[in-house]
């Protein structure tokens, strides 16, 4: 789904880096573990598990925001069938099932005991899992409920929804949202984003160089 450039519709700039983000970064972290090896246990592998908790806080921190603020103002408009309300949120709660199933592999990859590789590859798998279910909610979201959201919800009540949401998002939790959307970003979508809430650029500025000191546990993006 493309960037909205009319004024006089609701700009989905941020779900659209949220989806993107997403999605690129399940993919980093498959091939991540999938490259790690027995000597990384001491290393690599705390780095990847903290950047996975990022991950799963971000991904945990949308959905919430769609299923208590966004989604209920769109049912109030559309009603729950139209835009399949009841599937998206259960997507959401299948996706949990398999997030903790990672953060569970990752503890246990850590560990000295057990055989490394049988180990590693039970959490690929689970991240294989992810990938596909996550990809296959936001695929089913971006065709159903966001053109919804563009027709359905006036510019300024879409506003004051980003606005709570906004206002709900602990401090260190946007210190990593900020950074992480414009790392994943292309330069143009940068730069757009940021010409729309300058105070941006210089939070991303401000938190940069930590963030690139969690993300360095990933491989690098393509």
């Amino acid at each position: 789904m493309r960037m909205s450039v009319d004024r006089s519709k609701p700009d989905l700039t941020i779900v659209v880096l949220i989806h993107q983000a997403l999605r690129a970064d399940g993919a980093r972290l498959v091939d991540t573990v999938t490259s790690l090896q027995p000597g990384d246990q001491q290393g690599r592998v705390p780095g990847v598990r903290a950047y996975y908790d990022r991950y799963r806080e971000q991904l945990i921190a949308h959905h919430t925001h769609e299923d208590t603020v966004f989604y209920p103002a769109l049912a109030a408009k559309v009603g729950d069938d139209r835009m399949c309300r009841v599937q998206l949120e259960a997507e959401h709660a299948q996706l949990d099932d398999v997030l903790t199933s990672i953060g569970k592999g990752l503890d246990e990859l850590a560990a000295s005991n057990g055989d490394f590789s049988v180990r590693r590859d039970r959490v690929v798998a689970d991240l294989t899992t992810m990938v596909d279910e996550l990809g296959s909610h936001l695929d089913f979201e971006e065709r159903v409920a966001l053109p919804l959201f563009v027709s359905e919800i006036p510019v300024e009540e879409y506003n004051a929804l980003e606005k709570k949401v906004r206002r709900a998002t602990p401090r260190d939790e946007s210190s990593f949202l900020i950074p992480w959307l414009a790392e994943s970003a292309t330069p143009a979508q940068r730069k757009a984003w940021f010409r729309t809430t300058p105070p941006l650029a210089i939070v991303y500025l401000i938190n940069r160089r930590r963030y690139r000191r969690v993300d360095a546990a990933l491989v690098a993006r393509t």
